[in-house]
Protein backbone atom coordinates (compact mmCIF):
# COMPACT_ATOMS: atom_id res chain seq x y z
CA UNK A 1 0.00 0.00 0.00
CA UNK A 2 1.58 3.23 -0.99
CA UNK A 3 1.92 6.24 1.72
CA UNK A 4 -0.36 8.42 -0.09
CA UNK A 5 -3.29 5.63 0.36
CA UNK A 6 -2.48 4.94 4.03
CA UNK A 7 -4.70 6.58 6.86
CA UNK A 8 -3.00 7.41 10.07
CA UNK A 9 -5.40 7.54 12.53
CA UNK A 10 -3.66 9.78 14.79
CA UNK A 11 -4.57 12.05 12.06
CA UNK A 12 -7.85 11.57 11.83
CA UNK A 13 -8.66 12.09 15.43
CA UNK A 14 -6.17 15.51 15.51
CA UNK A 15 -8.07 17.12 12.64
CA UNK A 16 -11.27 16.21 14.12
CA UNK A 17 -10.16 17.50 17.48
CA UNK A 18 -8.96 20.67 15.25
CA UNK A 19 -12.52 21.18 13.87
CA UNK A 20 -14.01 20.82 17.13
CA UNK A 21 -11.82 23.43 19.05
CA UNK A 22 -12.50 25.78 16.33
CA UNK A 23 -16.62 25.16 17.05
CA UNK A 24 -15.91 25.27 20.23
CA UNK A 25 -14.33 28.23 20.57
CA UNK A 26 -16.82 29.87 18.10
CA UNK A 27 -19.74 28.47 20.46
CA UNK A 28 -17.89 30.20 23.70
CA UNK A 29 -17.81 33.44 22.08
CA UNK A 30 -21.21 33.51 20.56
CA UNK A 31 -22.72 32.08 24.02
CA UNK A 32 -23.72 35.25 25.71
CA UNK A 33 -26.19 36.12 22.35
CA UNK A 34 -27.21 32.57 22.07
CA UNK A 35 -28.58 32.21 25.93
CA UNK A 36 -30.47 35.78 25.14
CA UNK A 37 -31.62 34.22 21.40
CA UNK A 38 -32.83 31.06 24.00
CA UNK A 39 -34.37 33.40 26.94
CA UNK A 40 -36.26 35.31 24.67
CA UNK A 41 -37.94 31.84 22.80
CA UNK A 42 -38.52 30.18 26.66
CA UNK A 43 -40.20 33.78 27.57
CA UNK A 44 -42.28 33.75 23.94
CA UNK A 45 -43.59 30.16 24.87
CA UNK A 46 -43.88 31.30 28.61
CA UNK A 47 -45.92 34.31 27.58
CA UNK A 48 -48.59 31.92 24.81
CA UNK A 49 -48.39 29.03 27.03
CA UNK A 50 -49.61 30.73 30.86
CA UNK A 51 -51.99 31.95 32.64
CA UNK A 52 -53.05 28.30 33.03
CA UNK A 53 -54.27 27.80 36.62
CA UNK A 54 -54.62 24.50 37.95
CA UNK A 55 -57.84 25.01 39.51
CA UNK A 56 -60.76 23.27 37.59
CA UNK A 57 -58.54 21.92 34.91
CA UNK A 58 -59.36 18.10 33.63
CA UNK A 59 -56.42 16.10 34.29
CA UNK A 60 -55.91 12.66 33.19
CA UNK A 61 -52.83 10.51 34.79
CA UNK A 62 -51.54 7.51 33.58
CA UNK A 63 -49.63 5.41 35.85
CA UNK A 64 -51.48 7.06 39.30
CA UNK A 65 -51.33 3.94 41.54
CA UNK A 66 -47.92 4.20 42.78
CA UNK A 67 -44.91 6.61 42.94
CA UNK A 68 -44.33 9.71 40.87
CA UNK A 69 -48.09 9.39 39.29
CA UNK A 70 -49.50 8.97 43.03
CA UNK A 71 -47.64 12.29 44.17
CA UNK A 72 -48.63 14.17 40.75
CA UNK A 73 -52.29 13.09 41.87
CA UNK A 74 -51.95 14.57 45.22
CA UNK A 75 -50.24 17.68 43.78
CA UNK A 76 -52.57 18.53 41.00
CA UNK A 77 -55.75 17.39 43.93
CA UNK A 78 -53.70 20.44 46.40
CA UNK A 79 -54.57 23.24 43.87
CA UNK A 80 -58.30 21.92 42.73
CA UNK A 81 -57.87 19.72 39.85
CA UNK A 82 -60.66 17.69 38.52
CA UNK A 83 -58.76 14.10 38.40
CA UNK A 84 -59.01 10.81 36.00
CA UNK A 85 -56.83 8.34 37.44
CA UNK A 86 -56.11 5.42 35.55
CA UNK A 87 -53.90 2.11 36.25
CA UNK A 88 -54.20 -1.66 36.05
CA UNK A 89 -54.14 -1.75 40.11
CA UNK A 90 -57.88 -0.48 40.84
CA UNK A 91 -57.44 -1.00 44.37
CA UNK A 92 -54.34 0.68 44.41
CA UNK A 93 -55.83 3.62 42.56
CA UNK A 94 -59.35 3.96 44.80
CA UNK A 95 -56.82 4.31 48.27
CA UNK A 96 -54.98 7.24 45.88
CA UNK A 97 -58.35 8.74 45.03
CA UNK A 98 -59.55 8.60 48.68
CA UNK A 99 -56.04 10.42 50.02
CA UNK A 100 -57.17 13.20 47.28
CA UNK A 101 -60.33 13.63 48.69
CA UNK A 102 -59.74 13.63 52.45
CA UNK A 103 -56.36 14.50 52.57
CA UNK A 104 -56.15 17.05 49.30
CA UNK A 105 -59.70 18.42 49.37
CA UNK A 106 -60.49 16.97 45.77
CA UNK A 107 -64.04 17.09 45.02
CA UNK A 108 -63.93 14.99 41.24
CA UNK A 109 -62.14 12.37 41.48
CA UNK A 110 -62.52 9.42 38.92
CA UNK A 111 -60.81 6.09 38.87
CA UNK A 112 -60.03 3.56 35.66
CA UNK A 113 -59.10 0.22 35.52
CA UNK A 114 -57.05 0.61 32.26
CA UNK A 115 -53.85 -0.89 30.83
CA UNK A 116 -52.06 1.72 28.42
CA UNK A 117 -50.79 -1.16 25.75
CA UNK A 118 -54.64 -2.23 25.46
CA UNK A 119 -56.34 0.30 22.39
CA UNK A 120 -59.58 -0.88 23.74
CA UNK A 121 -59.05 0.04 27.60
CA UNK A 122 -57.31 3.64 26.03
CA UNK A 123 -60.68 3.97 23.54
CA UNK A 124 -63.01 3.12 26.25
CA UNK A 125 -61.52 5.83 28.55
CA UNK A 126 -61.29 8.63 25.99
CA UNK A 127 -65.12 7.78 25.41
CA UNK A 128 -65.92 8.42 29.04
CA UNK A 129 -63.98 11.76 29.54
CA UNK A 130 -65.63 12.45 26.33
CA UNK A 131 -69.20 11.91 27.66
CA UNK A 132 -68.68 13.53 31.26
CA UNK A 133 -65.97 16.25 30.36
CA UNK A 134 -65.69 17.16 26.97
CA UNK A 135 -61.95 17.82 27.20
CA UNK A 136 -58.82 16.81 28.85
CA UNK A 137 -56.67 20.33 29.76
CA UNK A 138 -53.64 18.24 30.75
CA UNK A 139 -52.14 14.74 29.94
CA UNK A 140 -50.13 12.98 31.69
CA UNK A 141 -47.98 10.07 30.73
CA UNK A 142 -46.64 8.68 33.47
CA UNK A 143 -47.59 4.81 33.02
CA UNK A 144 -44.05 3.10 32.90
CA UNK A 145 -42.38 -0.20 33.42
CA UNK A 146 -38.33 -0.74 33.65
CA UNK A 147 -35.54 -3.36 33.78
CA UNK A 148 -32.57 -4.49 35.49
CA UNK A 149 -30.65 -6.73 33.15
CA UNK A 150 -27.75 -6.70 30.45
CA UNK A 151 -28.84 -7.34 27.59
CA UNK A 152 -27.30 -10.50 27.18
CA UNK A 153 -28.51 -12.01 30.37
CA UNK A 154 -32.22 -11.79 29.92
CA UNK A 155 -34.06 -14.82 29.03
CA UNK A 156 -36.78 -13.72 26.53
CA UNK A 157 -36.59 -10.38 24.08
CA UNK A 158 -40.00 -10.12 24.56
CA UNK A 159 -38.64 -8.30 27.79
CA UNK A 160 -37.56 -5.48 25.54
CA UNK A 161 -40.95 -5.45 23.48
CA UNK A 162 -42.86 -5.24 26.57
CA UNK A 163 -41.04 -2.39 27.54
CA UNK A 164 -41.69 -0.71 24.41
CA UNK A 165 -45.71 -1.36 24.32
CA UNK A 166 -46.25 0.15 27.76
CA UNK A 167 -43.35 3.10 27.98
CA UNK A 168 -43.52 4.34 24.08
CA UNK A 169 -46.48 2.95 22.13
CA UNK A 170 -48.63 3.13 25.25
CA UNK A 171 -48.04 6.94 25.61
CA UNK A 172 -47.94 7.52 21.83
CA UNK A 173 -51.48 5.68 21.47
CA UNK A 174 -53.03 7.60 24.54
CA UNK A 175 -52.00 10.67 22.98
CA UNK A 176 -53.55 9.76 19.69
CA UNK A 177 -56.66 9.21 21.25
CA UNK A 178 -56.78 12.35 23.31
CA UNK A 179 -55.66 14.62 20.61
CA UNK A 180 -59.77 15.58 20.31
CA UNK A 181 -59.63 16.30 23.53
CA UNK A 182 -57.03 18.14 24.00
CA UNK A 183 -57.95 20.28 21.65
CA UNK A 184 -61.18 21.13 22.87
CA UNK A 185 -59.12 23.01 25.92
CA UNK A 186 -57.55 26.00 26.23
CA UNK A 187 -53.82 25.67 26.43
CA UNK A 188 -54.14 22.50 26.94
CA UNK A 189 -50.86 20.54 28.30
CA UNK A 190 -49.22 17.27 27.37
CA UNK A 191 -46.77 15.95 30.26
CA UNK A 192 -44.44 12.95 29.90
CA UNK A 193 -42.87 11.41 32.52
CA UNK A 194 -39.39 10.19 30.98
CA UNK A 195 -36.04 9.34 32.85
CA UNK A 196 -32.86 11.61 32.73
CA UNK A 197 -31.37 8.52 31.21
CA UNK A 198 -32.84 9.26 27.64
CA UNK A 199 -30.75 12.44 27.95
CA UNK A 200 -27.53 11.01 29.75
CA UNK A 201 -26.14 8.02 27.87
CA UNK A 202 -23.76 5.45 29.47
CA UNK A 203 -26.33 3.71 32.21
CA UNK A 204 -26.20 -0.18 31.93
CA UNK A 205 -28.53 -2.41 32.48
CA UNK A 206 -31.56 -0.37 31.56
CA UNK A 207 -31.09 -0.42 27.25
CA UNK A 208 -34.75 -1.60 26.45
CA UNK A 209 -35.62 1.02 28.94
CA UNK A 210 -33.70 4.02 27.80
CA UNK A 211 -34.88 3.36 24.12
CA UNK A 212 -37.77 3.56 24.98
CA UNK A 213 -37.14 7.09 26.70
CA UNK A 214 -35.11 8.11 24.11
CA UNK A 215 -37.90 6.90 21.88
CA UNK A 216 -40.38 9.29 23.39
CA UNK A 217 -38.23 12.63 23.09
CA UNK A 218 -38.52 12.18 19.51
CA UNK A 219 -41.84 11.32 19.09
CA UNK A 220 -43.15 14.21 21.72
CA UNK A 221 -40.54 16.62 19.98
CA UNK A 222 -41.78 15.92 16.80
CA UNK A 223 -45.33 16.18 17.52
CA UNK A 224 -44.68 19.54 19.78
CA UNK A 225 -44.25 21.25 16.26
CA UNK A 226 -47.02 19.92 15.07
CA UNK A 227 -49.37 21.38 17.60
CA UNK A 228 -47.71 24.53 18.62
CA UNK A 229 -49.96 26.92 16.44
CA UNK A 230 -53.24 24.66 18.29
CA UNK A 231 -51.84 25.91 21.88
CA UNK A 232 -51.02 22.87 22.60
CA UNK A 233 -47.68 22.48 25.19
CA UNK A 234 -46.22 19.63 25.29
CA UNK A 235 -43.68 19.37 28.28
CA UNK A 236 -41.35 16.13 29.04
CA UNK A 237 -39.90 15.97 32.59
CA UNK A 238 -36.51 14.13 32.90
CA UNK A 239 -36.09 12.78 36.07
CA UNK A 240 -33.57 11.40 37.98
CA UNK A 241 -33.48 8.25 40.33
CA UNK A 242 -36.81 8.95 42.61
CA UNK A 243 -37.97 7.12 45.39
CA UNK A 244 -40.60 4.84 43.68
CA UNK A 245 -41.81 1.35 43.57
CA UNK A 246 -39.82 1.01 39.73
CA UNK A 247 -37.59 -2.12 41.51
CA UNK A 248 -40.73 -3.74 41.71
CA UNK A 249 -42.42 -2.90 38.57
CA UNK A 250 -38.76 -4.33 36.62
CA UNK A 251 -38.80 -6.93 34.11
CA UNK A 252 -37.18 -9.85 33.72
CA UNK A 253 -36.13 -13.00 35.66
CA UNK A 254 -33.00 -11.48 38.29
CA UNK A 255 -33.30 -7.73 37.57
CA UNK A 256 -30.57 -5.25 39.35
CA UNK A 257 -31.81 -3.48 42.32
CA UNK A 258 -31.26 0.25 42.39
CA UNK A 259 -30.09 1.92 45.20
CA UNK A 260 -32.55 4.85 46.90
CA UNK A 261 -30.36 6.05 49.46
CA UNK A 262 -29.55 9.28 47.55
CA UNK A 263 -32.56 9.31 45.56
CA UNK A 264 -35.22 12.22 44.99
CA UNK A 265 -38.43 11.80 46.75
CA UNK A 266 -41.52 11.40 44.29
CA UNK A 267 -43.49 14.27 46.24
CA UNK A 268 -40.60 16.44 45.76
CA UNK A 269 -40.19 15.28 42.40
CA UNK A 270 -43.72 15.90 41.35
CA UNK A 271 -44.17 19.13 42.75
CA UNK A 272 -41.36 20.42 40.37
CA UNK A 273 -43.18 18.64 37.19
CA UNK A 274 -46.56 20.11 37.92
CA UNK A 275 -44.92 23.75 38.51
CA UNK A 276 -43.21 23.42 35.75
CA UNK A 277 -46.16 21.85 34.04
CA UNK A 278 -48.10 25.35 34.95
CA UNK A 279 -45.24 27.43 33.58
CA UNK A 280 -45.46 25.51 30.10
CA UNK A 281 -41.73 24.74 29.82
CA UNK A 282 -40.73 22.83 27.03
CA UNK A 283 -38.84 20.19 29.58
CA UNK A 284 -38.12 19.95 32.67
CA UNK A 285 -34.61 18.90 34.33
CA UNK A 286 -35.04 18.28 38.00
CA UNK A 287 -31.25 17.75 39.26
CA UNK A 288 -28.29 20.31 38.14
CA UNK A 289 -25.83 17.01 37.48
CA UNK A 290 -28.64 16.43 35.06
CA UNK A 291 -28.66 19.70 33.74
CA UNK A 292 -24.58 19.89 33.25
CA UNK A 293 -24.96 16.89 31.17
CA UNK A 294 -27.65 18.30 29.10
CA UNK A 295 -25.06 20.79 28.33
CA UNK A 296 -22.43 18.60 27.56
CA UNK A 297 -24.39 16.50 25.42
CA UNK A 298 -23.80 17.95 22.49
CA UNK A 299 -20.36 18.81 22.97
CA UNK A 300 -18.24 16.52 25.20
CA UNK A 301 -19.97 13.10 24.54
CA UNK A 302 -16.97 10.92 25.26
CA UNK A 303 -16.28 12.47 28.34
CA UNK A 304 -20.25 12.64 29.32
CA UNK A 305 -20.33 9.15 28.42
CA UNK A 306 -17.28 8.00 31.00
CA UNK A 307 -18.38 10.32 33.54
CA UNK A 308 -22.18 8.29 33.35
CA UNK A 309 -21.25 5.48 33.48
CA UNK A 310 -18.98 5.81 36.07
CA UNK A 311 -21.48 7.81 38.19
CA UNK A 312 -24.22 5.20 36.97
CA UNK A 313 -22.66 2.50 38.64
CA UNK A 314 -23.37 3.96 42.06
CA UNK A 315 -26.64 3.06 41.90
CA UNK A 316 -26.67 -0.63 40.98
CA UNK A 317 -26.32 -2.70 43.74
CA UNK A 318 -24.26 -5.37 41.94
CA UNK A 319 -22.43 -2.83 40.31
CA UNK A 320 -21.59 -1.82 44.14
CA UNK A 321 -20.69 -5.36 45.28
CA UNK A 322 -17.49 -5.23 42.34
CA UNK A 323 -16.47 -1.98 43.57
CA UNK A 324 -15.86 -3.52 47.22
CA UNK A 325 -14.25 -6.13 45.68
CA UNK A 326 -11.46 -4.44 43.55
Amino acid sequence: MSALTQINPLAVITSSSVVSTVILTGFVLALPFLYLANFYFRYKRHQAATPWPVNGKVVVITGASSGIGEELAYEFARQGAKLILCARRVDKLSNVAQVCKDKYGAVDVTISKADVTRESDVVRLIETISATHDKIDCLVLNAGVSMGEALEKISDFSVIKDIMDVNYFGSTMFTYHALPLLKNAEKSRIVIVSSLSAIIPGVPYRSGYNASKYALKGFFESLQAELINDNIFITIAYPGVVKTEINQSRLGKNPISLDFSNAMSAEECSKIIVDGTIKGHKEIILTNMGRLGRIMEGIFPDLLFHLSYSRSKNYFSEEKEKVKDQ
